[in-house]
């Protein structure tokens, strides 16, 4: 009777340690095939790769708390029976997972109401970062200056700036300065910087607006949010190599850094 009881336990504890090593394996199966072969297949699909990675953070959850409930029946506990006579067990349970349960609430929102996605660049904590993962609990940032990767429970994400591809480069110049060379100075950056495969569209928008001390012109373009800071720095280059061929020196102006939603039209 002792030599069963022996048997019996050893093989409940064998069958524990199979369906953990399946548990972990499977995990590692979905993972792989999700994210690499699914996910990442050479499509620039921001949307789709959002929810895989939401979905992959539900399936993981799910297939752990079905491998619990296994081997808890194994070893012979009622597992339904402790669900449903122990309240005080599912309070401290409740209790211990609020901030889960807070972080794929939120994580759930962001997905559905767009927030950002995979790809994104946005600004988080003043610097400008790419969003490299998402799932139902966190999201990776990682800094496009530093290199940095930050992993950031969504629940804690209140507010975040997402960062358009459009942008506009802009000089200031005295009002009676020669607006035809300063034109044909903008105009020959934009023929210049055009072959950049980065640089998907540029125009000349002239005049944006009147300042306290003169006019300013601008370059409308656009380009991917994480290329920006290069190729405001090509632009800027170029522009100042033309309008110094124009010996017109335009006045002290900081960068307008402006923003658009709707994409330019030719």
């Amino acid at each position: 009777m002792k030599e069963t009881i022996q048997y019996l336990t050893s093989q409940t504890f064998m069958l524990s340690f199979l369906v953990a090593v399946v548990t972990f394996a499977l995990l590692h199966v979905i993972k792989k095939y999700l994210v690499k072969k699914v996910a990442y297949t050479g499509k620039d699909d921001q949307h789709r790769n959002t929810f895989i990675g939401v979905i992959f953070s539900v399936v993981q959850y799910l297939v752990i708390i079905a491998a619990v409930v296994i081997i808890l029946r194994l070893h012979g506990v009622n597992v339904i029976s402790i669900f449903t006579g122990l309240g005080i067990v599912a309070t401290i349970i409740g209790l211990a997972l609020q901030d889960t349960l807070k972080d794929i609430i939120a994580g759930i929102n962001i997905y559905n109401s767009n927030f950002y996605k995979v790809g994104d660049m946005v600004r988080y904590n003043g610097e400008e970062c790419d969003v490299k993962y998402f799932s139902a609990r966190v999201t990776k940032f990682q800094s496009i200056f530093t290199n940095s990767t930050y992993t950031v429970n969504n629940s804690t994400i209140t507010s975040i700036e997402k960062i358009k591809d459009i942008k506009i480069l802009s000089l200031e110049f005295e009002f009676d300065a020669d607006a035809k060379k300063i034109r044909k100075a903008f105009d020959k950056t934009i023929e210049r910087a055009k072959n950049n495969p980065d640089i998907k569209e540029m125009i000349n928008l002239g005049v944006i607006y009147f300042g306290q001390l003169g006019a300013v012109y601008g370059i409308l373009y656009r380009c991917p949010a994480h290329k920006n800071l290069f190729v405001r720095m090509e632009l800027s280059q170029i522009l100042h190599e033309e309008v110094n061929k124009i010996k017109i020196r335009p006045l002290f102006s900081s960068d307008l850094n402006v923003s658009m939603q709707k994409q330019p039209t030719k």
